[in-house]
Formats: C-alpha cells, structure tokens, sequence
C-alpha cells in the first residue's frame, strides 16, 4: 500500500469575477490491477459508457467519503463534501450519475461522446477522512474498450480480372465478433448460386471467386454488422474482362425472300467489339463491297433486300482489344418465301352491337402449298373477346358484338422466314359517345399533373389538354403525343393561381367531346412539392443506372433498384419524353428492372424516367437519361441511292462509249493530209 495525494484547481465563477480554491486528496491507493475481478466494457465510439463502483459503508451507516476515479493511474475525477472536480482528458464529458441506475453503485460515473482515447483501465477508489482505517472493501477496476467508427478496417478495391482467373475481395472487420455479409449489384450472395458455388468467405471476412465468368462483373458489397447491431458496407467493382469470343450459333438460319433482314453473331466482349470479319462459303465477306447489304454496329449483317444470292454457309469473327477466341460455327442461311395472302380481310366492317361478323384470312405458305400459321389479335394489344370468337381456317367470327370489340385486328401469317400482317377495322354503331372522365391532379409550384380515364376505347382517339388561369379568357392547348397515355404534366403555369383544366377526346369519326372542367390551384412558391413525389434517400432511394441499349427486336431499358430498398415491394413507373419540349409519349409499370420497348423513332431524341413507387404511394423519380436514336435507316437510304446514283452515272457513261464506237467511229479522227510534193 502506497500512500497518494492529488491536488485539484477548482475554478468558482461569480458575478463578480473568479474564486479559486485548492483542494488536496490524501488516500492509500493499490497500484496493482485486480484484472480477474474487473469489469469488461465495451462502448461505441460517441457513444457513452457507465462506470459502476459500489460505496460500502462501515455498518451500512452513511458517513463522509470521498471519491477518486483514475485512468491509467492518473486522477481524472473526485468528489467530496458535494464539491465536483474533474481533471485529464474527459474533461466536459464525464459526471457522477444523477439518478439511480439499477446495479449501478453511488460512486459510478458516465463517460458520454466517448472518443478512442477513452479507452484504457479506469481505477475507483472511496475512503472515509474521519474514520481509522479510512479505507474498506471498496475500489473497482474497469477495462474500457472504445469500438471505432469503421467497422472496417481493410475495405474491397476495384480490380479488373481476365475470365476464369481467381479473385479475392478483402473485407477485414476491425473488432472480432463482428458478422461479414456480401451483396453483388445489391443481391446476397446466398441468393446467386451461380457464383455461391465458385466463392469461398475467409474468416478475416475476405471473399475470394474461383474461376470468375464475364457474368461476375458487377459491384460487390460488404457488409460488417457488429454486435450492438451498427452497420457499415464497402463496395467495389470487378472488371471481368476476356477475349471476344462466340456464345451461341444458330444451325440454321431463315431470311425471307424480297424482305429485309439481318443475320445476327451472339458474342461477348470485354473490352467493347472493335472489328468483326464475316465469312461466306469460306471467302471473306465484306458487307461494304455487296450492294444493299450493311454492316451495324453490333457486327450484324443487314440485308435491305434479301435475294436468293444471300444463301449460303457464313461464320463470324468477333475482335476487341484483347483479340479473338477464334470463329464461330457455320451458320446455314436459307432462304424462303415469305407467307402470302390467298384472301384478304375487308379495311372496315360495320356491325350493329350484338350481331356477329365473320372476317376472312387465308395465306400459303411462298415457297410450298403448306399453309402457314395464320393467328389474329388486337392492335392495340387487348384480349380477343373471351368466349365470344372462333379462329376457324383462318377465318375470324366474333359473336354478339359489344361496344368493347370495336378497334383494329390483325390477321398475322407466319412461317420460318417472315411474318406477314393484314389489318381490318371494326366499327360499331349505335354507341354513344363519351367524354374522358374521372380527372385527377397534382398540383406542384409551376406544374400540375393531370391523369383521367377514357370515355370509350376506341382505336386512333387522340387527346388534348386545354387550360387556362380561371380569371383569363384565353385558352392553351397542349396534345397529348400518344393514344395510349392517359395522363399528361402541364408546365409553366404561375404559382398560387388557380387554373381550370379540360380534356377533348377526339375520334377519328369525328366524336370531339369535352371532360368536366377541373379546377386546381397551383402551390405557392414557399411550399414545396407534394410530399407523395420525394426523393427522401432515407426512405427508399431513387432507382439507379438507368440505361437504354439495342437489342434484336427493339430496344431494352434496365435500370438497377434503390440501395435501401430493404423488403419493401417496389412498383416501377416507367416514363418516357420525346424532344426538346418533352412531350410525355408514353408510361407503364412494371415490378421488373427492366423494360422492352418495341420502336423508336430514328434521329430523334428520348428522355427517360424510373420512379420507385413504394406501399403508400411514395415516389421517388431517377435521374432523367436522354438517349438521340442513331439514324440507320436514313443512312442506309442515303448509302442506297449513291449506290444508284453511281450505278446510273456508270451506265451513261457506258452508253456514250458505246455509241461512239458503233455510229461514230471517226468522229475523234481525221484523214492524213498528204505531204506537198516538189
């Protein structure tokens, strides 16, 4: 036993300045730590943590004491005779505890926005001034441990791999105990048994993948949870990168004779497709030297008119950077007749409702006196009326007729090498007109969006918007771009100002009939938007990389779900503007991440939207994209008529040669002039 004094500074402020006392504490202290009976803390960072020491009183009788709390054998706080002093670093953030915690001791402090420094061996020692000994069975030995911010101390980093090379991500957690979870593009891994069964997770946390495939590229997360439940996540990329090289070939291949067409090669290639040489019948076949036949970006050949010349054996060579993984297989592409119609539908039908109409469609096959398939369906994509129509011979019979069945059908004849379409319009009569109806908005500072439902579904109907401000005579108008939207967003509108809102419908058999007027007072320019469209990250957060790319058939917009989408089921509003005014062309929803969208218009310019709508209405919007849709028809028109052009200019040019020779022989020569003779 040693016997310690310590001296405080306690600094008294009055109204009239300052007071400053010196108070001494004499105590026996035992240096030595009791490591087997100390207690273990564990505390976050800016966290806090309670500090417990028992008083003992002799005979359970309360007397004088005084306290002394040390860290690392240096005094950081005292109490006696009510007075407070507090020295050393957690100075401001440590005091006796102000209310009784249960199994917590009258001597017990908290230590609150704990720092690292924190950490360390606390010692508490009691004694009594008037009593001999002054000290008794009290004191308690503390081991505080601070838990950092980061979880993690040795993040994942980026890194670009070749195809079927191993990889291994690094995600080593700071404090043992700690849980490691991994994601790839926010999926567990649990749930990806196409890499699960290739990976391996180290006990440091790390994550290493045998074998990685061109599929594996994506963002990888790692996820630390410690035992207080505190999350952190790191992310990195992989780059999986590999050789071009073909995945699928077709044995065969069907182009339709007279049509365009195009003969595809299925590759993958990391980094992108740099060159792309085709074969035919084992000679190198350049797209650019054969009139009418073009190469596209994505190393397709494209055919403007096929003809019987275009058969044959073909094989493709994909290249990038990196090279090639050698050639594909041989395609065989056969040329057929496409289906041709044998009778045709009538272009309208008009039926009173409930009679019936038979509408005939017969096709054969080009090349055979097989039939094709012939199938019928709407065009604006709706059901064929359930259990009122037969397909017989390819003949179409709908019965009793409603309202509803009117619109444009759709004869198709399809064999291996073409689909052909023949249309015909049903009319009903004696249905009476509609106005939309049902109109609803929402209002924002300078916008209101407008959503009604039709009057009557009928074929080519376009819609319009007419507003005004309430107290202007003077309408606008604004068209909605497509039969199929039903909602439109009216822009530039004054804030705080009460509008009134129409919508004519307007049929191609001149029904032109107006909604109920709407009247919606625009927000003022202090209140912002309504909350049901928020981008409140901490919510659901905004879908993320939406993007546009060309596939066979079209085109195909994807886009990745909200990082915090947690359990939560998502509803997709996908949206798209065409040009500079964004006119709203069309919207749908989807619980997919992604889209096909069957055409778009060449040369022109799309603007794309993707909002998350979560239970409750909640919305949040994605960043817009705006996509330009390259012109290959038109450059392929303009390739074609130079062709021609030039073909022409040969062909004059010929014929001038010609007739030269055969009629005019001597045109360019003279006869030889005799020499004079002396």
């Amino acid at each position: 036993m040693t016997k310690s004094d310590v001296r405080f500074v306690i600094i008294v402020v009055l109204s009239y300045g300052l007071i400053v006392h010196s108070y001494q504490v004499d105590y026996e202290d035992n240096n030595s730590k009791d490591e087997e009976r100390a207690e273990e803390i564990l505390a976050p960072m800016d966290g806090y943590a309670i500090l417990n020491c028992d008083v003992d009183f002799p005979q359970d009788m309360e007397i004088p004491y005084s306290l002394v709390w040390k860290k690392d054998g240096d005094a950081i706080f005292s109490r006696s005779d009510s007075i407070l002093v507090v020295n050393g670093p957690p100075r401001g953030r440590i005091s006796p505890l102000l209310h009784a915690v249960p199994g917590m001791g009258r001597g017990s402090i908290n230590i609150t926005s704990l720092k690292e420094s924190d950490g360390g061996w606390y010692h508490c020692i009691v004694y009594f001034p008037n009593r001999t000994p002054r000290t008794r069975n009290n004191g308690t030995w503390v081991h505080l441990t601070v838990t950092s911010g980061n979880l993690i101390l040795n993040p994942p980093y980026n890194q670009t791999i070749m195809e079927w090379k191993d990889v291994i991500l690094p995600c080593t957690p700071r404090e043992a105990g700690t849980k490691i979870t991994w994601y790839k593009d926010g999926v567990p891994l649990t749930d990806l048994h196409e890499i699960l069964h290739r990976s391996f997770l180290g006990e440091d946390g790390s994550l290493t993948i045998h074998s990685v495939l061109i599929s594996d590229l994506g963002e990888y997360t790692c996820e630390a949870t410690n035992e207080y439940g505190k999350k952190q996540t790191a992310s990195a990329f992989i780059n999986v990168i590999n050789k071009a090289k073909v995945i699928y070939t077709p044995k065969e291949v069907y182009l339709p004779h007279g049509m365009p067409g195009s003969l595809d090669c299925f590759y993958v290639a990391n980094p992108p497709l740099i060159k792309m040489e085709w074969e035919k019948d084992g000679i190198l076949f350049h797209p650019l030297n054969v009139p009418g036949v073009f190469s596209r970006e994505n190393g397709s050949i494209y055919f403007s008119k096929i003809t019987d010349d275009h058969a044959g054996m073909y094989r493709c060579t994909p290249y990038n950077e990196l090279g090639t993984e050698g050639p594909s297989a041989r395609i065989h592409v056969v040329i057929l007749r496409p289906p041709v119609f044998t009778i045709r539908p009538m272009s309208l039908y008009l039926k009173r409702l409930g009679e019936s109409v038979e509408i005939p469609c017969e096709a054969s096959d080009g090349d055979r006196d097989l039939k094709p398939l012939v199938t019928w369906y709407k065009k604006d994509e709706s059901q064929l009326p359930e259990g009122r129509f037969i397909i017989k011979g390819g003949n179409l019979t709908i019965l009793k007729i409603q309202e509803e069945d009117r619109g444009v059908y759709q004869c198709s004849a399809m064999n291996k090498a073409a689909t052909v379409v023949a249309e015909t319009e049903l009319l009903v009569e004696n249905v009476p007109p509609r106005a939309p109806y049902n109109l609803t908005a929402k209002a924002s500072n300078t916008s209101v969006h407008l959503k009604w439902v039709a009057g009557r579904k009928r074929p080519r109907i376009r819609y319009s918007i007419w507003y005004k401000p309430v107290d202007v005579q003077e309408w606008r108008t604004k068209e909605v771009q497509s039969q199929d939207i039903l909602e439109a967003i009216i822009d530039n509108l004054t804030p705080g100002v009460e509008h009134e809102f129409l919508v004519l419908s307007d049929d191609p058999q001149g029904e032109s009939i107006f909604s109920k007027p709407l009247k919606v007072w625009t927000l003022e320019e202090n209140i912002n938007a309504p909350a049901s469209i928020s981008a409140d990250p901490n919510k659901i957060g905004a879908p993320r990389n939406v993007n546009l790319k060309t596939i066979e058939d079209g085109y195909l917009l994807t886009w990745e779900p909200p990082k915090n989408e947690g359990d939560n089921m998502i509803i997709y509003l996908v949206k798209w503007y065409q040009g500079p005014s964004e006119y709203l062309i069309a919207s749908t929803e989807t619980t997919e991440t992604f889209m096909k969208i069957d055409s778009l218009m060449e040369g022109e310019t799309y603007h794309f939207e993707v909002i998350a709508i979560l239970d409750g209405n909640e919305q949040v919007p994605s960043e817009k994209i705006t996509v330009t849709i390259s012109a290959y028809g038109k450059i392929q028109a303009v390739a074609i008529s130079l062709t021609v052009f030039v073909i022409c200019i040969l062909l004059v040019l010929f014929g001038l040669y010609y007739g030269k020779n055969k009629f005019c022989p001597n045109f360019f020569t003279s006869e030889k002039i005799p020499e004079n003779t002396v």
